[in-house]
Formats: structure tokens, C-alpha cells, sequence
């Protein structure tokens, strides 16, 4: 019963401000007092993790990797994803404005001007594998290790 009664305040709560007396119900699992507690909104994060720079994994077979290695292994890929802040630098104002007044010419089909940070390994792990004919291959510097923004 009281399972039941948990859920649908969960229910009630999505979408809302969760007061200062339903954050200390929760933390210390006690009922609510039957004193007023003056209730102060405080907003519930809810920005998903996945959309920040940041380190991710995927599990891969070694083939797929597409290094020309013959393996069945199953490996733990790590890579770098996410969006990064964009805080327009003077260089930034500086390259548009020379651009716009044709001072310098436009980049040719293909090249591009970097005018926004990306996600990027900051450093990088080695990776050891069996290929199918039993033979060790240590390929370096083939994963992320760590990662953030570049401008």
C-alpha cells in the first residue's frame, strides 16, 4: 500500500517544483511534518548527461573497428561526444568581420574556418587484442582516455 502511495506522489511531483519539505521527506524517508515548513521552489535538473562533452564507450568486435585487423574479440571502445559552450572570442568577432569586408579571402570547397570548441580526447589509452590466428597486436593511442572542449 504504502508502495503504492510513494509512486503516484512521484507521479504528481514530474514536471514541478519540489518543495523544501518534500526534498527533506525524501532524504531522510521520514513522513512530512505536521508543522508548516514555508515551501521554497527549487527546480529539478533535468538536462541529460549525454549532451555534454564527455567520455563514452561502445562495445565493438575488433573488425569493426576498421583497422584491417582479421579478430572476433569483442573490445570496449572509448570515444569523445557531446556539445560544448560557445562564448564568442575576439578572435572569433575578429575572423567574421575580415571575412564580411573581404579582407580575407574565403576558405576554398572542403576547408573550413573552426569557429565553434569541439569535444575532443584530451589523451589516449593503447589497446591490446588476439587476432584469430592467436597473435597479440597492441595498437597505440586508440582510444580515449580523457576529453574536453578545444577550441
Amino acid at each position: 500500500q504504502k508502495q503504492n502511495s510513494l509512486s503516484s506522489q512521484d507521479e504528481n511531483r514530474r514536471g514541478r517544483y519540489l518543495t523544501v519539505e518534500e526534498i527533506q521527506t525524501e532524504a531522510s524517508g521520514d513522513e512530512p511534518s505536521p508543522v508548516p515548513i514555508a515551501t521554497i521552489p527549487v527546480r529539478i535538473r533535468r538536462s541529460t548527461p549525454d549532451s555534454q562533452c564527455g567520455l563514452r564507450s561502445i562495445l565493438l568486435q575488433v573488425r569493426d573497428l576498421g583497422l584491417g585487423y582479421d579478430s572476433d574479440e569483442t573490445v570496449l571502445f572509448k570515444y569523445c561526444s557531446g556539445t560544448c559552450p560557445h562564448a564568442r572570442s575576439n578572435y572569433d568577432l575578429t575572423l567574421s568581420n575580415l571575412l564580411l569586408s573581404g579582407l580575407l579571402p574565403h576558405p576554398t570547397p572542403g576547408e573550413s574556418w573552426h569557429n565553434a570548441p569541439c569535444c575532443r580526447p584530451t589523451h589516449y589509452e593503447d589497446m591490446a587484442f588476439l587476432d584469430n590466428s592467436h597473435r597479440w597486436h597492441k595498437v597505440e593511442k586508440l582510444c580515449a582516455a580523457g576529453c574536453s572542449c578545444v577550441d
